[in-house]
């Protein structure tokens, strides 16, 4: 009987696997989209759950062309997002540094005050927006980009949350371009569709479902549970040489599994859909009603129910698409 053989679990890119800094996804780096002028480059939104979406198949490499499938999709509710204050960054040679912010307490829902201590309304004296029009004046040499301080709007979910997170949308176009659309969106609200329109490919980051401290059998996958030393069946049976004495980064270890931040890309929104028209008669499990505009993400995302998803526009160029379809006829819970 041949010997058999499993290649060893857990991907090096993803070390250290540690805990999330913050609950709330943040990317790193974004895409500027094709088009001229100013646009919103990221959007969030609460995960529902998952369902099966049906439709004809375009792909024309495929065997089943031109065929009725059924593809899994995430429902993720995106209620719009608030716009209340303005962040302007500058660029040193290493990175891009926030010079200032400002932040409109008069135009913040009062949930947020549950959110960030010492928010005060009666502080907020003078013409606050002129005081930031005379800023990106004086500093209009040194300001490289202007980003939205936002915040969402959990109260109007069905998720039994009330205090929001405090979020950055980030714009393309010219700094001037920037500092227009903030004037017109200042105190007001910004939709899923001003960011993305079906049939978009996008990215997506999310913290993924925690599993506390875990050992090296459920952490990495490691088999053949018998003594492969003195000491104990659930392990590894050497984890370095004595001579030279080290510990290889390759070894399997215990530690934290899950609570991870991770991107995964090259989704595609499928359809935009009102909330009357995706609530199954018993609701979603774990999650209720959903009470807003929702997006059908092809494939699963990372993240447990109801916690915060970010998009972005993709930034690797999808090439093999073995499932694309061309028009949804059925969705299937």
């Amino acid at each position: 009987m041949g010997k058999t053989n499993k290649p060893r679990a857990g991907s090096m890119a993803y070390y250290p696997r540690v805990r999330a800094k913050s609950i709330i996804p943040k990317f790193r780096s974004l895409m500027m989209p094709k088009e001229q002028g100013v646009k919103v480059i990221n959007f969030y939104g609460y995960k529902v759950g998952m369902l099966h979406v049906m439709g004809i198949n375009k792909h024309k490499g495929s065997p089943f062309a031109n065929q009725k499938v059924s593809i899994p999709a995430t429902v993720v509710e995106v209620p719009e997002i608030k716009v209340y204050g303005v962040r302007f960054y500058g660029k040193t040679n290493a990175a891009k540094k926030a010079l200032k912010d400002f932040v409109f307490t008069s135009k913040v829902s009062k949930h947020l005050e549950k959110r960030l201590t010492g928010v005060n309304r009666a502080k907020e004296k003078g013409d606050l927006l002129k005081s930031t029009l005379d800023f990106f004046e004086a500093n209009k040499a040194k300001i490289k980009e202007i980003s939205l301080i936002c915040h969402t709007q959990p109260e109007k979910t069905g998720i039994g949350k009330k205090a929001p997170e405090v979020i950055e949308l980030y714009l393309s176009g010219k700094p001037e371009e920037q500092l227009t659309f903030f004037k017109t969106k200042l105190g007001n609200s910004i939709d899923i569709e001003e960011f993305a329109l079906e049939n978009t490919f996008v990215d997506v980051k999310g913290v993924t479902v925690g599993k506390g401290f875990q050992g090296v059998i459920k952490r990495f996958g490691v088999k053949r549970l018998f003594h492969k030393s003195e000491k104990g069946v659930r392990g590894v049976g050497s984890i370095g040489p004595w001579n030279p004495s080290t510990v290889m980064n390759t070894v399997p270890r215990p530690g934290q599994m899950g609570f991870h931040n991770r991107v995964q890309t090259g989704y595609k929104l499928l359809k935009f859909l009102p909330s009357d028209k995706i609530n199954p008669k018993e609701g979603w499990e774990g999650y209720g009603n959903v009470k807003n505009k929702v997006v059908l993400v092809s494939g699963s995302i990372p993240g447990h129910i109801k916690r915060l998803v970010a998009f972005r526009f993709a930034e690797r160029p999808i090439k093999n698409i073995k499932t694309d379809l061309s028009e949804i006829t059925n969705i299937v819970y």
